[in-house]
C-alpha cells in the first residue's frame, strides 16, 4: 500500500515540467520533496491530488488507479498546495464545517472533527473570527487543518513553512510530526529550503529541472555522500597553511575552523601532524554533507545514490480494496453550495432585489389607476380599461424577470471563477467527487435559488395585485359608471399560470450562461463582465436573427425585453389589457413533446451546462 507516481510526464507548451517522474511514499513516512523552484515539485503534487493531468503516465493510490477511480483516491488523500484560500467571512470553525460536510461527514460529525483540527494545528482560540483577518501563518494552519479532514492517508503539503517566521517554523515542524506520529497519516512535504526537511523526513526525493534524480532514505543518503571533516585549532592561519602544504583542499567555516576534503588523506595522520606543529587541537571529527550539498552535487550531475528505488514500475493495479468515498456526491456539492453562497449577505440581497422591482410596479399601478378613475370621474376620459390582478402581474413580473435574469446570471459566473479567484476551488475538488458531479452540484444548486427567488418574485407579484385589484373580468369603464366586459376570468386564469410557469425555463438558461462564464473565465471580475454582456449581447442580435428568421432560437426571445418582446409573458400582458388580435409567435410544439418557449431555453440550459462540464474537466487548478 503506497502512494506512487508512475512515469509521470507533464509539458506546459515547449517547457517540459515533469520529466517520467516517479515517486513512492509509503505509508508511514515523512517524504522531503526537495528542490529549487520551478523544479516540478508544486506540478508533482497538483497531478497526485486530480488537481491537474498528467500528459503520461499514472497515480496509483493503495494499489489502483486514480484516474480510473478519482472519488477513492481523494477519499484517501488530503492537501495543501500554495497559499490556502477559504471562505473570507466565516471564521475557521465554520470553514472546517462546510468542507468536512462536502468530505460526507454528518453535521455532528464534522462539528467534532472541525474541534479537533482546530486543537491539533492551534488555531482553537481564535473563535469567531472571520479568516479574512487572520494572519498568514494562521491562513497556514488552516490550511493543514482542511488537508486532514476524515483522516486521509496521505497529506501532501507544498511549501508550508511560505511566508511564516522562524518560530512559525519551528512551530510547523513540531505540528508535522505530530501529524505523522499521532495522526498515523503519511506526509508528503514540499520545500525550497533544505534545511527546513533535513531531520523532519525519513524519505527524500530531489527533483532538479523536472527530473527526480535521487530518492532514498535520508540517513542512506546522507551517508553514502562523500564526508567532509571540520578542523579548529588554536590558530587557524597556521592551520590553513599546514594543510595547504599537505595539499588538502580546505576553506573557512562561519563559526571558526576550517572544513576540509580529506580525500585519501588519513585522518590520523593529519591529526599528528597539526600536533606536531605546535598546534592545539581544539576540534577534529567528520562533518556530514547537508541536504543543500546533496542537492547541490546532484545539480551538479554528480551521483550519490542510483535513483533506482524510484524506477521500480512492476505495479499490480487493481479496484479500491475498501470503498472509504461517501455516497451521494452531487447532494454533498449542492449543500455546500447553498451555505456557502448564503454565508454572503449580498446573495439574499441581490435576489431578492427583482422582487421589489415588482413590489414597486404593482404600487406604480395602484397609483395609475386612482388617476385614471378621477380622470373619467371628472369628465377628462370618455372611458378607461379596469385595472385587474392579471394585468398587474403581468406588469410586475416584466419588471422583475429582466432584472432576475441578469442577476442569476451574475451570480452563477462566480460560482467557479469566484472560488477559483480566492483559491476555495482547490479545496472542492480535493474533496471526493469528480468535477462532473462537482458542475452538477453548483448547477444544481443555483437552479434551486433560481426556483427560490422567482417564486418569491411570483408569489409577491400575485399576491400584491390580488390584494390590490383582485382577479375579477376585465371591464372597460364607462363615464357614467357602468362596467362593458371585455375578457372573462375564466378565460385569463390558464393563461396566467402558463404566465407564471413559462419563464423558468428561460431563467434556467440565463443561469446556464452564466454559469458557463464563469467556467470560461479564470478571474472573477472578467466572468462577470462576459456573463452580462452575454445576456445582453444575446438580446442586441434579436433584430438581425429576426430578419432572417431565427429569433426563437435565441434565448433571450423568452424573457421580456425592452428590445421588441416577443415573451409569452407580453402576449399575456397584452391579453390582460384586452387586446384581442394579440399573437404569441413561440407557441408550437418542438418534437410534439414540448412547447417552443420551454424547450429552447432548457436546450440552452443544458448546452451551456455540458459546455461547461467539458471545460471544468480539461482544467488545471491552481
Amino acid at each position: 500500500m503506497a502512494l506512487q507516481l508512475l512515469s509521470v510526464t507533464r509539458r506546459f507548451g515547449e517547457q517540459l515540467a515533469l520529466d517520467s517522474v516517479s515517486i513512492h511514499v509509503r505509508p508511514g513516512d515523512c517524504y522531503g520533496f526537495i528542490g529549487h523552484n520551478g523544479a516540478g515539485k508544486t506540478t508533482a503534487m497538483r497531478i497526485a491530488l486530480g488537481l491537474s493531468a498528467p500528459d503520461s503516465g499514472r497515480v496509483i493510490v493503495d494499489g489502483f488507479d486514480a484516474a480510473r477511480h478519482p472519488r477513492e483516491a481523494r477519499a484517501r488523500m488530503g492537501g495543501l498546495i500554495e497559499t490556502p484560500g477559504f471562505q473570507p467571512t466565516l471564521d475557521a470553525s465554520a470553514n472546517l464545517v462546510l468542507l468536512a460536510r462536502l468530505q460526507g461527514l454528518t453535521s455532528a460529525d464534522a462539528k467534532a472533527e472541525s474541534k479537533r483540527l482546530l486543537e491539533l494545528v492551534g488555531l482553537a482560540h481564535t473563535g469567531p473570527k472571520p479568516v479574512q483577518v487572520f494572519s498568514q501563518g494562521m491562513r497556514q494552519r488552516l490550511g493543514i487543518a482542511q488537508a486532514l479532514i476524515g483522516r486521509p492517508a496521505y497529506v501532501l503539503l507544498d511549501e508550508p513553512t511560505n511566508g511564516l517566521d522562524p518560530q512559525g517554523i519551528a512551530e510547523m515542524r513540531a505540528m508535522l510530526r505530530r501529524i505523522v506520529r499521532d495522526e498515523g497519516t503519511s506526509v508528503l512535504v514540499s520545500s525550497h529550503q533544505l534545511h527546513e526537511l533535513a531531520d523532519l523526513c525519513n524519505r527524500v526525493g530531489v527533483m532538479h529541472r523536472g527530473k527526480l534524480v535521487v530518492e532514498a532514505e535520508t540517513r542512506e543518503l546522507l551517508a553514502a555522500a562523500p564526508g567532509r571533516f571540520e578542523l579548529a585549532t588554536n590558530d587557524d592561519r597556521r592551520a590553513a597553511e599546514l594543510v595547504r602544504e599537505l595539499g588538502i583542499p580546505s576553506q573557512p567555516l562561519p563559526a571558526g575552523g576550517l572544513e576540509l576534503d580529506l580525500g585519501a588523506q588519513a585522518p590520523g595522520e593529519l591529526a599528528r601532524r597539526v600536533i606536531g606543529a605546535g598546534l592545539e587541537l581544539v576540534r577534529f571529527g567528520a562533518r556530514p554533507p547537508s541536504l543543500e550539498e546533496i542537492y547541490l552535487r546532484y545539480a551538479r550531475g554528480e551521483t550519490i545514490l542510483a535513483p533506482t528505488a524510484a524506477k521500480q514500475e512492476n505495479v499490480t493495479v487493481g479496484a479500491p480494496s475498501e470503498r472509504r468515498a461517501a455516497p451521494r456526491p452531487v447532494l454533498r456539492v449542492v449543500r455546500y453550495e447553498l451555505a456557502r453562497i448564503h454565508s454572503r449577505w449580498t446573495t439574499p440581497v441581490l435576489l431578492v432585489l427583482p422582487t421589489l422591482a415588482a413590489a414597486g410596479a404593482v404600487l406604480m399601478e395602484k397609483s395609475r389607476a386612482a388617476s385614471e378613475a378621477a380622470r373619467v370621474a371628472a369628465g377628462e376620459l370618455a372611458s378607461a380599461t379596469a385595472i385587474t390582478g392579471f394585468g398587474t402581474t403581468a406588469k410586475a413580473l416584466g419588471t422583475g424577470l429582466p432584472l432576475l435574469a441578469i442577476v442569476l446570471a451574475g451570480l452563477a459566473s462566480q460560482q467557479i471563477a469566484g472560488e477559483l479567484a480566492r483559491g476555495t476551488l482547490r479545496n472542492v475538488l480535493l474533496r471526493p467527487q469528480t468535477r462532473v458531479e462537482t458542475v452538477a452540484g453548483k448547477l444544481v444548486a443555483g437552479l434551486v435559488l433560481t426556483l427560490g427567488s422567482y417564486a418569491l418574485l411570483a408569489a409577491v407579484s400575485i399576491g400584491l395585485s390580488g390584494a390590490f385589484f383582485g382577479f375579477k373580468d376585465l371591464v372597460e369603464i364607462l363615464p357614467n359608471g357602468e362596467a362593458f366586459p371585455l375578457v372573462p376570468a375564466s378565460e385569463l386564469w390558464p393563461e396566467l399560470r402558463r404566465a407564471t410557469l413559462v419563464p423558468l425555463a428561460a431563467l434556467a438558461g440565463f443561469f446556464s450562461l452564466g454559469f458557463f462564464a464563469g467556467s470560461l473565465a479564470r478571474a472573477a471580475a472578467s466572468a462577470l463582465g462576459l456573463a452580462v454582456g452575454l445576456a445582453f449581447g444575446l438580446d442586441l442580435v434579436r433584430g438581425l436573427a429576426r430578419g432572417l428568421g431565427g429569433e426563437g432560437a435565441l434565448l433571450s426571445a423568452y424573457l421580456p425585453t425592452p428590445l421588441g418582446d416577443t415573451s409569452y409573458l407580453q402576449f399575456f400582458s397584452d391579453r390582460a389589457q384586452g387586446i384581442s388580435n394579440s399573437v404569441f409567435q413561440h407557441g408550437e410544439l418542438l418534437a410534439g413533446i414540448l412547447p417552443q418557449d420551454v424547450a429552447v431555453p432548457l436546450l440552452w440550459a443544458c448546452a451551456a451546462a455540458v459546455l461547461s462540464a467539458l471545460l471544468l474537466v480539461r482544467r488545471a487548478v491552481p
